[in-house]
């Protein structure tokens, strides 16, 4: 499901080359940008501007390398964000959705007119100023029964919150792999820093002994502490 979500997601910005983009990135990272514009049978340039639209959406981020074999110039390296572009994909949802039900709410509570002539809807604050006749034509209004419509809208809620509980369910998915990398590179930089301690502390430890040696074997005595300040007179 979410490599056919992102590719609709991709395809929506950029047309119908979204799809061998996020075949080409999907699980993925830093894929050369030659190689990219070879499969996609595009210029570098226009590769670059393809890619870069997505950048500016955060569906996908770069890295550059100079490139001496190229004269110096930068080699750019590409990874799919597949969680940004489901998160962008839901808040979307989500905003449909809630213009939905808006629109579902207004066709329940409130009455709507339809001229039989011009098939024209009009609200009740447009009927009532001509008399609740048409604008267009001067025919009478009729009421208009919105029981299949609103039957409709709700159809289509369904559908959306449908689609919405994949996309959550792929994002949590995402989420969890997510938190495993940073518990494992948290793992690795604690482990680390413990190394790197252990390093010191057997440095601090050779450097003691060898100031032993040069000492005769004795230790190093400590520093005098200073002589407490005479209190001040009264």
């Amino acid at each position: 499901m979410q490599i056919k979500l992102l590719k609709d997601i991709v395809s929506s910005l950029i047309g119908s080359a979204g799809q061998k983009v996020v075949d080409l990135l999907y699980d993925k990272k830093n894929v050369n940008e030659f190689l990219i514009a070879k499969k996609l049978g595009l210029t570098i340039n226009q590769t670059r501007n393809v890619l870069y639209k997505l950048a500016d959406e955060g569906l996908v981020s770069f890295m550059r390398k100079k490139d001496r074999k190229k004269g110096g110039w930068y080699t750019y390296f590409w990874t799919l964000s597949s969680g940004k572009s489901l998160n962008k994909f839901r808040e979307k949802l989500v905003k449909e959705i809630e213009e939905l039900k808006s629109k579902q709410h207004i066709k329940k509570t409130k009455q709507f007119y339809n001229c039989p002539n011009c098939n024209i809807e009009y609200s009740e604050e447009e009927a009532l100023p001509n008399q609740y006749a048409c604008p267009e034509c001067g025919e009478v209004l009729t009421l208009k029964d919105n029981t299949a419509e609103i039957e409709t809208i709700g159809k289509q809620v369904g559908k959306l919150n449908g689609i919405l509980a994949e996309v959550s369910t792929d994002l949590d998915t995402i989420h969890v792999e997510e938190d495993k990398v940073r518990a494992r590179k948290m793992k690795a930089e604690a482990k680390k820093k413990a190394k790197e301690r252990e390093v010191r502390k057997k440095e601090k430890a050779k450097l003691l002994k060898k100031e032993e040696k040069a000492n005769g074997g004795k230790k190093k005595a400590p520093k005098k502490e200073d002589k407490k300040k005479k209190k001040s007179k009264k």
